[in-house]
């Protein structure tokens, strides 16, 4: 085989792989639930990336002794399942898991993966309490340039997600005191 073949191979490979991810979060917003979180956001900026803001919610820590926790403890970079029920008006989580769970209507399972864990400590040493933070692959969004900051003290900062019947999220929609940003 030639080499211009092998290159024409590689690049439609590359671009099948590109075309894969692409569809895969157009599916998870076509077909997933969507769920309100609220969350914190930081302004940062890096030289690769440029702007973007960074999110926490307040499901990315979780306590063992706040909620159930199937299959603990945890380990770093382990998949767990989070059950989140609908609030009002934010989703909590409700129990955690090792493997996915069957979910009630009013609740979805959104695939996490362990960043952090650590045992809780108390007076006399060790505690039978684990603490996790967990990652869902929706933790920033990019900023266009020029748009004013965004990490402002006492304003609400929400988020609207999508999850697809797989558990995988994406960010749908991006609110701040009620009004919708633009960052797309």
């Amino acid at each position: 085989m030639t080499v211009k073949r092998w290159f024409w191979r590689a690049v439609a490979v590359q671009v099948a792989v590109l075309l894969l991810m692409i569809a895969s979060h157009g599916y998870t917003l076509a077909t997933g639930r969507a769920v309100t979180l609220k969350t914190v956001p930081t302004d940062p900026w890096s030289p690769w990336s440029g702007r973007y803001v960074a999110l926490s919610y307040d499901i990315s820590h979780l306590v063992q002794g706040d909620l159930p926790m199937e299959g603990g403890p945890f380990r770093w970079h382990q998949t767990v399942w989070v059950t989140l029920e609908k609030g009002d008006p934010y989703w909590k989580a409700v129990a955690v898991s090792s493997r996915r769970r069957t979910v009630n209507p009013d609740q979805v399972a959104l695939r996490a993966t362990v960043t952090g864990a650590w045992q809780s400590y108390g007076e006399s040493g060790p505690q039978d309490s684990w603490e996790y933070n967990l990652h869902y692959g929706i933790e920033q969004f990019y900023i266009p340039e020029g748009e004013a900051t965004l990490e402002r003290r006492g304003l609400e900062f929400t988020v609207e997600a999508v999850v697809d019947s797989f558990g995988r999220a994406a960010l749908h929609r991006v609110f701040l005191d009620g009004k919708e940003i633009r960052w797309r």
